[in-house]
């Protein structure tokens, strides 16, 4: 009988160990299931912000940029900024602030709401010891779409974007202070680029990408009115027979920048 019981006990003890290794397993398991997390369940709203790098081109991009004797009129090609073949900028930067919405769960596709500014400079060497340039900048509202082909859970992933956008031009000469001022209008244009991703947590990526904007592709005007202030001149954009301008003046330029894009839980 003793040596029956000791068997029994050698057994209740075994399968209590069973039972205790077995709940301590599954809570393990449970606890590092709920640990790896991706950004299936997270808000479909994120935000990002990019800073850059922009460089002019076509009409935007100039470099025979001088003043004259008097100092007060800076021409460009030797023609005044407001009937100038090119706009004489050679560099800028830009600043763009996204909220995206994912449509689908993984984030292949998100709608897109943009707020930028943009401003391409020309700066050259003056008469005295202040430069002189020119300053063309862009404000801009813009909706469009980005396509992320993998999602957006892996640690690098690609993405592509496209905006149409509503852009609110002006610019200035500048010699010291300020000389002719661009009047401010509305354009419309797009943008469009591609960038890659680097997820650094779950709620934060690195990115880093190129995109083309042309910002004044539709609503170019002749702009042949007489504004009052002399020192406020019309931006005109479209050629006419009687404005000045023997072809229209396209404002594009392409961008690298560096952002970053927030998840939220």
């Amino acid at each position: 009988m003793l040596k029956f019981n000791c068997f029994y006990k050698k057994i209740l003890l075994a399968a209590a160990s069973v039972l205790v290794f077995g709940s301590f397993s599954n809570g393990t398991f449970a606890q590092s299931k709920k640990t790896v997390l991706n950004r299936d369940s997270f808000s479909r709203i994120q935000l990002s912000f990019s800073i850059g790098y922009s460089r002019p081109l076509l009409e935007a991009y100039g470099e025979k940029v001088t003043i004259n004797s008097t100092q007060d009129v800076i021409f460009i090609d030797g023609k005044r900024m407001i009937i100038s073949e090119n706009f004489g900028t050679k560099a800028g930067y830009g600043v763009q602030t996204f909220m995206k919405y994912s449509f689908l769960k993984k984030g292949q596709v998100k709608g897109l709401l943009n707020i930028g500014y943009n401003s391409l400079i020309g700066t050259y060497p003056g008469p005295s010891d202040y430069n002189i340039g020119v300053r063309i900048q862009s404000f801009s509202v813009g909706l469009g779409t980005e396509i992320n082909p993998i999602g957006h859970n892996s640690s690098v992933y690609p993405s592509v974007f496209g905006l149409l956008r509503l852009n609110f031009m002006g610019g200035e000469s500048f010699h010291k202070a300020g000389l002719d001022f661009f009047k401010v209008v509305p354009r419309y244009g797009y943008s469009a680029g591609l960038s890659v991703n680097f997820k650094l947590k779950q709620t934060l990526d690195l990115s880093a990408g190129y995109s083309y904007s042309y910002d004044n592709v539709w609503n170019k005007e002749p702009a042949e009115e007489t504004i009052a202030d002399a020192h406020v001149i019309p931006l005109r954009d479209k050629k006419s027979t009687t404005n000045g301008l023997n072809s229209n003046r396209r404002i594009a330029y392409w961008s690298l920048y560096l952002g970053m894009n927030f998840f939220f839980k």
